[in-house]
């Protein structure tokens, strides 16, 4: 590092940073608290008449700039070599005031910008010019000289440059370059000598999306064997798990602040903020860790974006506008619990998935796994299948299937449509075949209904075709079977036990074995004693019936054993009989209001039996003319005919 000669820059005020040296003048960063400090020491150079010669511009505007002495001792103090001085002047010398007089003052713009007129500058200079005067001979003669101030052309420095410019306020952002161009080729012209450094672009608060589920997926859905399925598309409704992030809050950043030509400081612009929470809708919540700020779902369920809020939200229920057809959604295939479509279910087109609710005409399929399907409009040439709750259309179905084995079906108008449900509430139904275990119909026209529990208001023909009611009875055949067998079974026992019983009675007759019995009955009892010589008497008579004794022990054991047998007989047949007789509790069938040709018969058979058959096979079974025997006789308004039990024995 250079000697340092800091004794003749005190005139200049603190310059304890300073170091000037035969080789130059330099600025020891490590001692500079501030750039502040270094405008400052600058300043008194340029307003006390010197200037700073040999100037490294590129150095010198770092140092007036935005960057702190710690910025400039990490750019310039890195690497191997620690350099904490840097050089920035070759020496600091006076301004003469006839020199600063040949720079003019610049012209500021609109922009903030420095423009300057380059053009030809003079400066008076005192020459001596010879005097010359004639002699009586007419011969010039010289005579001596003359002190004279002319003017000259004179030459700008870029370093008296900065400096006058100095003076006039101006102190950055120098184009360096262009203006010792114009100084170095004495070129004429008005140019923008300074320029400010505009202020860093600041970047405003967003948010950064943490999962790939935020957007739908309309390509075809890849099943697990590898295929394709063109009918359903890969993520049309996405699904969120509990505790999956959603979105980040990128903070804020204000950018970096510029410097004016006058070396103020410009800020860059307040970049924009908003509260994380704004956006955090119902089923999210907001996570704060050392790695930021999330949304969090806080639910499993289904995206949801409301497009004029922002607002993103996790929620059970899914809610489509667009309808189902192959080109909004596809097949829908959902694991929610909640679906609501309030378009049009079109033609072949599938919505499974669980407690569904459908606003508009469904001409496609609905299949529910459970919880309610309801219909708001019409079914139409389609079907609704609740494998596990109930169905419900408020508009009209027609050429439909409708199938809600383990629950209700409530139907407001139906027409040439299959019905099968476990409870039935149909207000119209016209061509219909209807099955359940409960049916409640207030108009039938021309329909086949088929019931355990049947109430019709109005049943007549429709075109040739008459309202057929089967009544479902159980099928106790089997039941009876068993019931026979175990009575055989019982019959068998009773034959057994009365030949043991015979038996039994026949070996205790014996004189001896009765004596034995009685004797050892008493002693067990301790009504008697025995003297040694009656006890030997007595192990001598046992031992002679030990044989009649035996046979008789073997015979109780069997007679035991099947009285067991014949006792859990007897109630399993009990048993049977109950649920036989319980099989024909409410089973009714009542008709308020009827024509003639309205047709009622019993139909031995299982409800479960007529839910297992096709819709074909299902209306041969119900329009199979049944035998005269069967059939109930309907004279007179109302009707009405409850099941007695008669087909199960016990």
């Amino acid at each position: 590092m250079p000697n340092d000669t800091t004794a003749d820059l005190k005139q200049f005020g603190d310059s304890s940073f300073i170091i000037k040296t035969p080789d130059g003048v330099y600025v020891d960063l490590a001692r500079l608290d501030s750039t502040s400090q270094f405008v400052l020491f600058a300043d008194r150079i340029h307003t006390s008449a010197y200037y700073f010669s040999g100037l490294d511009c590129k150095v010198f505007q770092q140092l007036l700039g935005r960057e702190t002495p710690a910025d400039l001792l990490a750019r310039y103090g890195s690497g191997k070599t620690k350099i904490t001085v840097l050089r920035f002047a070759s020496d600091i010398l006076t301004f003469p005031a006839e020199r600063r007089a040949l720079y003019r003052s610049p012209f500021l713009t609109a922009q903030g910008e420095a423009e300057y007129l380059f053009e030809l500058v003079m400066m008076d200079k005192s020459v001596l010019t010879p005097l010359y005067q004639e002699n009586e001979s007419g011969v010039s003669e010289f005579v001596g000289s003359e002190k004279r101030v002319m003017p000259v052309r004179a030459s700008l420095a870029l370093d008296e440059f900065v400096a006058a410019m100095w003076l006039q306020g101006i102190r950055y952002g120098f184009d360096v370059d262009l203006v010792a161009d114009y100084i170095a080729n004495g070129r004429t012209g008005r140019i923008v000598v300074a320029r400010p450094l505009a202020p860093g672009e600041s970047l405003d608060a967003c948010v950064h999306e943490e999962t790939k589920k935020l957007y739908r997926d309309n390509a075809p859905r890849k099943l697990s064997d590898g295929r394709v399925d063109l009918k359903q598309f890969k993520n049309r409704f996405p699904q969120i798990r509990q505790g999956e992030r959603l979105l980040k809050k990128i903070p804020r950043v204000l950018g970096e602040a510029g410097v004016d030509i006058g070396g103020r400081p410009i800020e860059a612009e307040v970049p924009q903020d908003f509260d994380l929470v704004a956006l955090a809708g119902e089923g999210t919540r907001i996570e704060r860790t050392p790695e930021g700020e999330f949304i969090v779902a806080s639910m499993d369920g289904f995206l949801n974006i409301d497009t004029e809020t922002n607002r993103i939200a996790v929620m059970e229920k899914i809610v489509n506008y667009t309808g189902v057809s192959m080109r909004t959604t596809g097949d829908i295939a959902l694991d929610g619990e909640h679906f609501e479509e309030h378009g049009e279910v079109q033609e072949k087109r599938v919505i499974e998935g669980r407690n569904i609710t459908v606003m508009a005409d469904v001409f496609g399929k609905v299949l529910s796994s459970g919880g309610a399907v309801l219909l708001k409009q019409n079914l139409v040439g389609g079907s609704a299948v609740n494998m596990a709750g109930d169905i419900a259309v408020e508009g009209l179905t027609s050429n439909a299937v409708v199938e809600a084995r383990a629950g209700s079906i409530t139907l407001a108008r139906a027409e040439n449509s299959l019905i099968v449900g476990r409870r039935v509430k149909i207000d119209s139904a016209v061509n219909c075949t209807i099955v359940g275990e409960c049916v409640d119909v207030s108009v039938s026209l021309g329909s086949l209904v088929a019931g355990k529990e049947i109430r019709i208001a109005h049943a007549q023909s429709r075109r040739e075709r008459q309202t057929e009611v089967s009544v479902l009875l159980p099928d106790t055949t089997a039941l009876a079977g068993r019931i026979a067998k175990l009575e055989w079974r019982i019959g068998e026992i009773t034959v057994r036990t009365d030949e043991l019983r015979a038996q039994m009675d026949a070996l205790s007759q014996n004189t001896e074995v009765r004596s034995y019995m009685i004797i050892t009955g008493r002693l067990q009892r301790k009504e008697m004693t025995v003297t040694d010589e009656q006890k030997i008497a007595l192990q001598k008579l046992g031992q002679r019936v030990a044989p009649v004794l035996k046979s008789i022990a073997a015979i109780k054991a069997e007679f035991l054993a099947l009285s067991q047998e014949r006792k859990s007989l007897q109630d399993k047949a009990s048993g049977f009989a109950a649920k036989g007789r319980a099989a024909f509790d409410g089973i009714v069938c009542s008709i308020a209001e009827f024509e003639k040709d309205t047709l009622v018969r019993k139909l031995s058979v299982d409800v479960g039996v007529l839910f297992a058959l096709s819709p074909k096979e299902l209306n041969a079974r119900l329009c199979d003319t049944a035998r005269p025997a069967d059939r109930l006789p309907v004279l007179a308004a109302p009707f009405f005919w409850q099941a007695e039990v008669s087909a199960v024995p016990g």
